[in-house]
Formats: structure tokens, sequence, C-alpha cells
């Protein structure tokens, strides 16, 4: 385990700031570095349009199972065309044997931001509504049999009210012959939709976390949103369509409003 760390260390430091990558893509900063890859804020030197730089981490590159997933993640991005609620994929390169590829870049703050640094709070009118947008664009993806599952609140930017889904990384399409695998990804989505808005609603609690408390006590909602929390994370029924999901979403945004 330490010498895994060592060499992650070691080989694993992330591109110097002013480097300019494939004579196009100057790196501005590293904006995070994740257990499969290093994400950078670029500018294109030739149109001065910024944008997200994702490289395979060069511990993870000497390995040609690691190479084969990160191009698959490059392939299933460039099948996305969900503007402005999913970055559009824009280039994609390859030097000395390092791979890398190039996205919009959004701006705003992501959820886990506003809501345990900024502490911003989010009504249950507001969270719902903003869980209508990420179900719209799981309801994109799930058509198209892709399954994200990551949907965390780092991974959720909010613009001007606006939101976007971020990091495909762990995200794959399936067939329809695979059928067992797109029922356990399809529910760790939904269950990760249901997280995300508990996350929201927990915003305007100013009560004291009781030791063995449930959401279920410490909240106060209604019944359309506390029907809709419980089939999401799997309490009752499991839903199983997005369908279904939209339905008691907008019931729920009816019994807030």
């Amino acid at each position: 385990m330490a010498l895994k760390l060592l060499k992650k260390l070691l080989f694993d430091r992330p591109l110097k700031n002013g480097v300019i990558l494939n004579h196009q893509y100057k790196i501005e900063e590293c904006l995070g570095m994740g257990g499969y890859g290093l994400v950078y804020l670029c500018t294109d030197i030739l149109t001065q349009t910024p944008y997200v730089l994702k490289q395979l981490r060069p511990t993870k590159a000497k390995k040609e199972k690691e190479k084969v997933r990160f191009q698959q993640e490059i392939k299933l991005l460039k099948s996305i065309h969900h503007p402005p609620q999913i970055p559009g994929f824009i280039d994609e390169f390859i030097i000395d044997g390092q791979a890398y590829y190039v996205m919009q870049f959004i701006e705003g703050e992501n959820i886990e931001e506003l809501l345990f640094f900024r502490k911003q709070p989010f009504t249950e009118l507001m969270a719902l509504q903003l869980i209508s947008q990420l179900l719209e664009i799981i309801e994109y993806l799930h058509d198209r049999l892709i399954f994200h599952s990551d949907i965390r609140t780092p991974n959720i930017i909010i613009n001007d009210g606006k939101l976007c889904l971020l990091d495909f990384g762990l995200a794959k399409q399936l067939t329809l012959e695979e059928m067992k695998e797109i029922k356990a990804r399809k529910q760790d989505d939904f269950f990760d939709l249901g997280e995300t808005l508990l996350f929201l609603l927990y915003s305007q609690y100013k009560g004291k976390k009781k030791k063995n408390g449930t959401w279920l006590e410490e909240l106060t909602l209604t019944k359309e949103v506390t029907l809709l929390l419980k089939r999401l994370l799997g309490i009752e029924e499991e839903y199983q369509h997005t369908a279904s999901i939209r339905e008691d979403l907008n019931r729920a945004i009816q019994s807030v409003t």
C-alpha cells in the first residue's frame, strides 16, 4: 500500500502551469486529482477559449486495460450531445504514450461547495426543481442505455440556476443483452438521485442531529416528497423507469407550491 502511494506521488504529479500540450492547450491549473485521472483548466492558445483537459494518470497509462478504459470513456463522451447540461467533447490526443482529452468548461459551483463550504440553504421547492433538472439528464442518458454510476454532489455544477452533470469516468453504455447489469446500474443512478435530494433538503435543517436519528424523523416533508425519497432510496418499492420518477416528482413539486 505504501509503495503504491509512493509511486503515485513520484509519477502522478500534475503538469506544471504554463505547459502547452499538442501545440494548442496551455495548462492554467490542476482542478483535481482522482484515482483514475488528473483534471486541468486549460486555454486554447489559438482561440483563447477555456476548456477542461483530462489526463490518464501516468501510473494507470502503463496498464493496457486502463488505456482501453480511458478510450472507452472518450468514445462514450463523443456519443453524448446534451448541451448545456453535459459538457461537450472537444478533442483528444496522445503525447509520448500518454492519453488526454478536452471538454467544454462549464462555469459555476458544485453542489458540495455550496452545501458544505458556503452553507447555502435550498428550500424544498428549489431542491425539487434542481432534482427535476438532474432527472432530465438521467432520462437522456438512460434512454441511450448510458449509466453514470457516480452522481454525487461534487460532480453536479450549478450555474445561474442551471444544472450540469460532470465526470463520466465510471459511466458505461450497455446493450439490451446486459439486462442484469442494466437493472443494477439503473438503481445506482436512482439511489444517487435520492441521496442528492436528501443533501439538498438537509440544507435547511436547523435541529440537532440525533445519534441514531433518520431523515424520516428529522425532516418535515410532505407525503409526496417522502414517498419520492423512499422509492429512490429503496426503502419502498424501487422505481423501474424514469417516467415513474417524473410522475412522482411532479406530484412532489405540486405538494410544496
